[in-house]
């Protein structure tokens, strides 16, 4: 398996790309996996670039400042983008299994939506391949019916589904909830117990 896409072509118009979150809540955490749906993703990406301007460091949610997160949020919501955010309460020790459970559930719903490339911000070399292991396993009668990589947080794509998960995560622990009703009442955003 090839560790990392960075850099090369996307195929198809409708992309889609995934990140996860796994906040803390109570004695747990909250596992989470947002899949955004792209429409037209060359302007999608110059938008989200254009949300951190000149700097050279990427969009982190955790990191920016509410007027960022407020631009990603109008980038989402104006760009038609849809985002769909599931989420679980589990221990530390359940999360590989929740990622599994519901890459599978997003890729199944994906590949229904006629997703052409799908798009998981790498993680580590033994969790991208217990993904690909997901994602085979879950098309094993067909084959996988879309193109998929991984690729590092250099891809600004990507960005769209960390201010997902951000937003869902902050909604879910009761802190903020204006980007994620804007969004949520735009029917941008949608956050399932998995």
């Amino acid at each position: 398996m090839t560790r990392l896409s960075d850099g090369k072509p996307i195929h198809g118009d409708l992309v889609a790309v995934i990140d996860e979150s796994s906040p803390e809540a109570g004695g747990g955490i909250y596992y989470i996996v947002a899949a955004v749906v792209i429409f037209d993703w060359p302007d999608v990406r110059e938008r989200v670039e254009n949300v951190v301007g000149g700097r050279t460091s990427h969009f982190h949610y955790r990191s920016e400042g509410r007027e960022a997160i407020g631009r990603m949020a109008a980038v989402l919501e104006e760009s038609g983008a849809l985002a769909s955010v599931l989420w679980r309460s589990v221990g530390r020790r359940h999360q590989v299994e929740a990622r599994r459970d519901l890459l599978a559930v997003h890729a199944r719903q994906l590949a229904s939506d006629g997703v052409s490339h799908l798009i998981i911000e790498s993680g580590d070399e033994a969790t991208d391949q217990r993904d690909q292991d997901t994602l085979l396993d879950t098309f094993a009668a067909s084959g996988v019916p879309f193109s998929y990589d991984w690729r590092s947080k250099s891809e600004p794509l990507l960005w769209t589904a960390d201010a997902a998960c951000g937003i869902a995560s902050e909604f879910l622990l009761g802190s903020e909830s204006e980007h994620f009703d804007r969004l949520a009442d735009a029917g941008t955003i949608e956050v399932t117990n998995g």
